[in-house]
């Protein structure tokens, strides 16, 4: 078992203090000093609300991810999702999390997905990050292979990370194109909503010829107001159009 990291003091870092460090490698996490948090105002004011969810449903050009991955023969879901956790990662408030009345802001968070199994049923599986690109897909890929091969059960989370706090929820629907995306979301549970939900649906060509896809990002407004959640997409849109330089295996 690794040792747990755990230091306690007071220091002022970009408008919020750190009050403790703690946790794993993996779940390494800064606890916010409300009372000196900047959005404390936002916070305190949604944390009223039984769901304070909201989300986006945003166009993405992914032509160049397309035919980065087909060039490859390799699978597009590894290779969009990849770009998705680097924009979610890259934004300090869709790494805050709500515990127990504490908020809580984490080194890294990983990708946790639903996988239809075979049989028809769908399952929950995830991992811990991985920055190569190259092990995250070949990861992603194996568990994706392996979850589908599962005969059904009573679990519907495979795997112990998709109970952490610092993940994010992720799905997608290759079937259809949407329009929009609501989740479900577990109203008065602000630990639960304040974990990001993710969806995509199937691309197409849309009329400049490129293909294109809707993706929903659901967020609580406790912690990710509009401008942060604008920006990861902003993130993920620029990234989707010069993959290569990012998606190196």
């Amino acid at each position: 078992m690794r040792p747990r990291i755990m230091l306690s003091f007071v220091e002022q870092n970009k408008g919020y203090f750190i009050i403790s460090i703690e946790g794993t490698a993996m779940e390494k996490k800064t606890e916010i000093e409300l009372s000196t948090y900047l959005k404390r105002n936002q916070y305190a004011w949604f944390s009223t609300f039984p769901d304070p969810s909201y989300g986006f449903d945003v166009d993405i050009d992914v032509e160049a991810v397309v035919r980065l991955s087909k060039s490859r023969g390799d699978s597009f879901f590894p290779y969009f999702f990849y770009l998705v956790m680097k924009g979610v990662s890259s934004i300090k408030e869709l790494r805050m999390r709500e515990e127990k009345g504490h908020i809580y802001l984490y080194n890294e968070i990983h990708p946790t997905w639903t996988v239809m199994s075979d049989a028809g049923v769908y399952v929950n599986v995830g991992c811990p990050m991985e920055k190569d690109f190259g092990l995250f897909y070949e990861k992603v890929k194996e568990m994706t292979e392996k979850a589908k091969r599962l005969l059904p059960n009573d679990e519907l989370n495979q795997d112990p990370i998709v109970n952490l706090p610092n993940v994010v929820y992720a799905t997608c629907l290759p079937q259809l194109e949407i329009v929009g995306m609501k989740h479900p979301t577990p109203s008065g549970d602000h630990d639960n909503l304040s974990i990001p939900r993710i969806c995509w649906d199937k691309y197409r060509k849309e009329a400049d010829g490129h293909y294109h896809l809707v993706l929903n990002i659901t967020v609580s407004h406790a912690l990710v107001d509009g401008f942060p959640l604008a920006a990861c997409f902003n993130q993920i849109k620029k990234d989707c159009l010069a993959p290569e330089t990012i998606l190196k295996k």
